[in-house]
């Protein structure tokens, strides 16, 4: 089961938030500002953040700013009432991963974090599996059925970010 952290300074959004996460099986941990969200991170596992922007104390930018300082490359999903183009591209420059603009639409928020989810899967497994089919980045071998076959680098590389996308 996948752990998701909310930061948000306002407890309606908070709680609407973890609601609608635990609904579709997420366990869920909240937090009112950057700087809480980080000290609970020091003893709990999280698998993605879903952060609004202003928020006293530490907002989400700096926040962010710090995830990505540490070479921490958590998945982060800014969700903001600011929605000029600046404050989204502010967003994108100090690491977050996706942005949404308040109100959301919680169905989309959903298919987000899914999708989220699955590329950092793909990315620290270093493997994608279709069907019966296994790419492993390490050892550029695409295997199907205990057949095993090692592909020219360039050939893999191809296929394998075709496949991380789908």
């Amino acid at each position: 089961m996948f752990q998701i952290m909310v930061v948000d300074d306002d407890r309606n959004t908070r709680r609407l938030l973890q609601a609608v996460l635990e609904a579709d099986g997420y366990k869920v941990l909240t937090a009112e500002n950057g700087e809480d969200a980080l000290a609970l991170m020091d003893s709990e596992y999280v698998d993605l953040v879903v952060l609004d922007i202003m928020m006293p104390k530490m907002d989400g930018y700096e926040f962010t700013r710090t995830l990505r300082e540490t070479n921490n490359n958590l998945p982060v999903l800014m969700v903001s009432a600011k929605e000029l183009p600046s404050d989204k591209k502010h967003g994108f420059l100090v690491g977050t991963d996706d942005y949404m603009t308040k109100p959301i639409d919680e169905e989309e928020m959903l298919w987000r974090i899914k999708a989220l989810l699955r590329r950092a899967k793909i990315a620290s497994e270093r493997r994608i599996v279709v069907g019966d089919v296994v790419l492993d980045y390490d050892c550029l071998t695409v295997s199907r059925k205990g057949e095993v076959q090692e592909l020219p680098q360039k050939e893999f590389l191809l296929l394998y970010k075709l496949l991380s996308y789908p």
